[in-house]
């Protein structure tokens, strides 16, 4: 996934491959490996000096130097003999890579057979730009052995601001900004960070120009100035303040009251503003809710500020189902963000699958009436509704006014169907969400004095609930379509889970070594399709999924559902 995700941006990728110093490591299969599985030629650029717990370096072979490390020094040695041939072999490999895509060094290549060291680097560092290969590193990273080499490295041949790409500008034209250190001040919010001491930090790179303190700066999104007092850079957890930030750096302004991830903060002469980062969906929700009631604001000022860290989070409250759902990248993210909440806020808090929001609706027509009568001194209570339901297949709701002859008045007439409204919220068999039922009111009686617009919406509600029942009633579950993309190896697994959760394979498609299987799967079987997903492909496979229609769920899990219903009512 990380290098799908650098190939999309045009990213090059150098790979360190770590724990060298463990039981069975094999560097000289892991680069064969790295090259069948990317499609691009691994070079490594260092060998390690011994194997296993035996290992004690690695040599450079750029630099054609030895480094062991020892008590936590590093130190040069001569490259061991027995490696020499293989260390001379790998360096032409990496002259080659140096001199490909470049006539003149390619041609200096076929003609003297080798190039210099100042050669090599500056072919070395245009073929790694340019993704033709992929340089690989070895070490032991808790000793320290093969670390050096690695950050030589960067300083040599990793695109510095100036060389990398730029940000796309919003507007008509896909224009992009390139990092300009003589323009007008510009800069993109990359990140939003809640500290205990300096309140709100927002940490920025700038594109254009320097960003200066106690100077102006206009948030374009809002545009609204901001206050900028110190700017400062991060040295790991310390803040240090500096007196300018330079294009292509990145730095942090504390403070900032209108400004969150993704804005642009410009000269007020700047009218700039650059695309904001696309997250991906979320795929994964959970209801969360304060063991205390007293501790539900704590909850949801708390929840606030990580959305504003963190904007792949969010926090909604459902009326229908009466819960409060965080939803995620997945289970885990959801976990760490809790539990940083925890932290934070010391409340207790417990998480929970989230309700499914099922619907009920009604198969066939069925007609009858309710007669509602009361009489406690004084004025009564009276009214008499005959309804007819019929199954609705446009729509939720409609309401049809059949009385003829006056036995109801008008005047009644939007009370019988504000009462039938009522009784959609209540449900027929498990209190859900009655949809696609057509009420007809076609008879009745009323008093001259008893009648009143409350005995008419209790009579038309009372007959609507036994009448319902007549009508054949069943539960809808919701559908959701999902797009799953997985190692084509892995493809047989998923849709075999797929289908143990009632989903329908819609078709796939074949993307490159991926496939994309299209399903459509009831909702309520969704709920660890992301944690088996992770499981079953390793953390390859991703997934989006949307709302696409309700369909009747089968008799078994209906009663399931209704029996659940009815616990939940007891227990209230």
């Amino acid at each position: 996934l990380a290098m799908e995700w650098c190939e999309g941006q045009d990213l090059p990728v150098a790979m360190f491959v770590n724990k060298m110093d463990k039981e069975n490591a094999d560097f000289g299969a892991i680069c064969q490996a790295i090259t069948d599985t990317f499609g691009k030629k691994a070079v490594a650029l260092t060998l390690p000096i011994g194997k296993e717990t035996d290992l004690k370096g690695v040599v450079d072979i750029i630099q054609m130097k030895a480094w062991e490390e020892e008590n936590g020094q590093a130190s040069s040695v001569d490259i061991p003999a027995e490696m020499k041939d293989e260390v001379e072999s790998l360096r032409e490999e990496i002259i080659e890579a140096a001199a490909e895509g470049d006539d003149a060094l390619m041609e200096k290549f076929f003609e003297e057979g080798t190039l210099s060291d100042e050669e090599m680097a500056r072919g070395l560092k245009a073929a790694f730009i340019e993704s033709r290969f992929i340089p690989v590193f070895c070490g032991a990273a808790t000793q320290g052995i093969g670390v050096r080499p690695l950050l030589d490295f960067f300083e040599n041949s990793f695109p510095n601001p100036l060389e990398g790409r730029g940000l796309t500008v919003e507007g008509d034209g896909a224009e992009t900004q390139m990092i300009d250190p003589d323009g007008v001040f510009s800069a993109f919010v990359y990140k939003t960070q809640s500290d205990d001491f300096a309140g709100r930090l927002t940490f920025f790179k700038v594109m254009s120009g320097q960003m200066l303190p106690a100077v102006p700066v206009r948030n374009n999104r809002t545009e609204k100035d901001e206050k900028v007092s110190h700017v400062l850079v991060m040295r790991g957890k310390k803040q240090e303040e500096v007196a300018h930030i330079n294009a292509g750096d990145i730095g942090v302004v504390a403070k900032l009251t209108g400004t969150g991830t993704g804005d642009t903060l410009a000269d007020p002469k700047n009218p700039v503003r650059y695309q904001a980062t696309s997250f991906p969906q979320r795929t994964s929700t959970l209801a969360i809710r304060a063991k205390s009631s007293q501790d539900e604001d704590k909850i949801a000022s708390g929840l606030h500020a990580l959305m504003e860290q963190d904007p792949t989070l969010h926090l909604e409250r459902d009326p229908e189902i009466h819960q409060t759902l965080l939803s995620g990248m997945g289970e885990q993210h959801i976990d760490v963000a809790v539990n940083r909440l925890r932290a934070k806020s010391k409340v207790e808090i417990e998480l929970e699958a989230p309700k499914i929001r099922y619907r009920e609706t009604i198969t066939k027509k069925a007609e009858g009436s309710y007669r509602h009568k009361k009489q406690s001194g004084g004025r009564g209570q009276f009214a008499e509704v005959h309804l007819r339901l019929s199954p609705l297949h446009e729509g939720d709701y409609e309401f049809k006014w059949s009385v003829f002859g006056g036995a109801i008045p008008t005047n009644f007439q939007t009370a019988v169907d504000k009462g039938a409204q009522l009784s959609l919220d209540r449900g027929i068999l498990a209190g859900y969400r009655v949809v696609g039922i057509l009420v007809d009111c076609f008879d009745g009686k009323h008093h001259p004095v008893d009648s009143s617009d409350m005995a008419f919406q209790i009579a038309a509600s009372q007959a609507f609930r036994q009448v319902a029942q007549q009508a054949g009633p069943i539960i809808l579950e919701p559908i959701a379509e999902v797009v799953t993309t997985v190692p084509e190896s892995q493809m047989g697994d998923v849709m075999g889970d797929i289908s143990q959760r009632r989903g329908k394979i819609q078709g796939t498609d074949t993307q490159g070594s991926k496939v994309i299987v299209r399903a459509l799967v009831p909702e309520g079987e969704m709920v660890t399709y992301a944690q088996n997903l992770r499981s079953m492909t390793g953390g390859r496979g991703v997934f989006e999924r949307n709302f696409s229609h309700y369909e009747p769920v089968p008799n078994e899990i209906q009663k399931k559902i209704i029996d659940e219903s009815k616990k939940e009512q007891e227990e209230e």
